[in-house]
């Protein structure tokens, strides 16, 4: 059953014992105030009755040659037809003889009127007219007088049933215009949720663009605000995995061809050295090949295992010297440029950065020896560090290289990727250090900015922290 349909009955029933409950206790307190009503009259009536006929049976009681019985019917007669209202009736019991009867049917009285010595009344019914009965009792020549009066109040009883029968013919007919006004607000309160369930549906069959256009400033307009935020999340999160599921597929594919390449150049020429009869040139050749790519299988493999280690492992952190770092890193590398006489060009402020000195020397060393790969024979690289105005520390790592275009800029950390393969792997190189570089980084919360164009060299720096969070704090 819907939301809507359940509100609906759920509210009609509420409703419908309100309005039940209220209505029936109007019409009671309506017949009470009636009856009440008559009552009253009745007695007043009765009074009256009872005063008139005590009045005139004073009178005859001091005649001597009065009759009792005969007299207070003659009487009772007068009283009855002068003074009674219609629908009104009087009987005269002496003792447990009705002396005068109004209507002529004794039968009528209730017995149990004349059982007790005060005034009285009761109501009777024959199953179609309604009745009150007040009974005054008085004493006569000795004799126990009853003066008996009957009002017909059947029109308290049929207005009763009439009122009964208009609380419920306009209790259906309020139930059903009721029922007409909920539903239309129950729809239009439940539209947004329909809507949003629409949307949901759309969701988990695989359509993460949707949003929900529902704007209100009530609780469904904030559930349909924090339903889009979620329903963006999700689009994230799912871009993010098949992102994550390409670039695992794309490193797999990437390291199958990087492992296979040296592979095969290895088994060919230790085949041919096997095999074939090589002078001694051609065998110094072919193991200079093995050789090579040995040690670029052994990179390779180093490589990715600092990768797999610093990606589930924290680092020790501690206060490290700029300028020395930098001296240490150029003193490394020195031997390395001057292979392929490439100068470098360093200046380093004075001044602290915050983190691991292995893992910042292995960032700049792949920097740099990118810088070497990337220049040619004769060219200066600029390595040079600053105190930033904000507190952090800046190294430099500029060269006058080929260039990146953006496309190079953008898959620049990805594993494997080489802007230059041909260079790269002449160098002994297999796409990893850019990748090590990158979480390294983010393992000591540096920033990295990469400004490059092709034929004009490349500028990358490095922004560190100059001391711990917690040093921060306590200041």
């Amino acid at each position: 059953m819907k939301f809507r349909y359940k509100v609906l009955f759920v509210n009609l029933i509420i409703l419908s014992i309100i309005l039940g409950c209220t209505g029936y206790l109007f019409v009671y307190r309506n017949y009470k105030q009636a009856l009440e009503s008559e009552l009253r009259n009745a007695a007043s009536e009765n009074n009256m009755v009872k005063a008139s006929l005590e009045y005139e049976l004073l009178e005859i009681l001091n005649s001597p040659d009065y009759s009792l019985k005969k007299d207070v019917s003659r009487i009772a007669k007068r009283v009855d037809t002068g003074m009674l209202l219609s629908g009104s009736t009087l009987y005269i019991k002496i003792e447990d003889e009705v002396v005068y009867s109004g209507d002529g049917n004794e039968a009528d009285i209730p017995a149990e009127l004349t059982d007790v010595g005060s005034k009285r009344y009761i109501y009777h019914d024959n199953g179609k007219e309604y009745y009150v009965y007040i009974s005054s009792p008085g004493y006569i020549n000795k004799a126990n007088l009853y003066i008996i009066t009957r009002k017909d109040i059947t029109g308290v009883y049929t207005q009763l049933s009439d009122n009964l029968k208009f609380l419920k013919t306009i209790s259906v007919a309020v139930l059903l215009l009721s029922a007409l006004i909920m539903y239309v607000i129950t729809y239009l309160l439940t539209r947004p949720l329909e809507k949003l369930n629409k949307i949901t549906t759309q969701i988990s069959g695989g359509d993460y663009t949707v949003r929900a256009d529902v704007k209100s400033d009530d609780e469904v307009g904030e559930l349909a605000g924090n339903f889009n935020a979620m329903a963006g999340s999700v689009e994230d999160h799912v871009e993010e995995l098949k992102d994550m599921v390409k670039r695992r597929d794309q490193f797999v594919a990437d390291f199958t061809h990087e492992m296979k390449t040296p592979m095969t150049t290895i088994i060919g020429y230790a085949d041919s050295v096997r095999h074939l009869d090589l002078s001694e040139e051609e065998k110094d050749m072919s193991l200079d090949y093995i050789y090579t790519e040995g040690r670029r299988l052994e990179n390779m493999s180093q490589k990715l295992f600092d990768l797999i280690y610093l990606k589930g492992n924290d680092i020790f952190m501690e206060e490290i010297d700029a300028e020395d770092l930098g001296h240490q890193i150029v003193l490394h590398m020195k031997p390395i440029m001057d292979r392929k006489n490439v100068s470098l060009n360093t200046d380093f402020e004075e001044g602290t950065v915050y983190g691991d000195i292995e893992l910042i020397k292995t960032v700049f060393i792949n920097l740099l020896d990118n810088a070497r790969k990337a220049s040619d024979e004769g060219a200066v690289v600029n390595f040079t560090g600053r105190v930033k105005p904000d507190g952090k520390y800046e190294f430099l790592v500029e060269d006058s290289g080929i260039g990146m275009d953006e496309e190079t800029k953008k898959r620049l950390f990805d594993e494997f990727f080489m802007a230059d393969k041909s260079r790269t792997r002449k160098e002994g190189g297999a796409g990893l250090g850019m990748s090590l570089v990158s979480i390294i980084l983010n393992k000591h919360e540096a920033d990295i900015r990469v400004e490059s164009e092709l034929g004009k060299g490349t500028r990358i720096y490095t922004e560190w922290k100059m001391e711990s969070d917690d040093e921060e704090t306590e200041d």
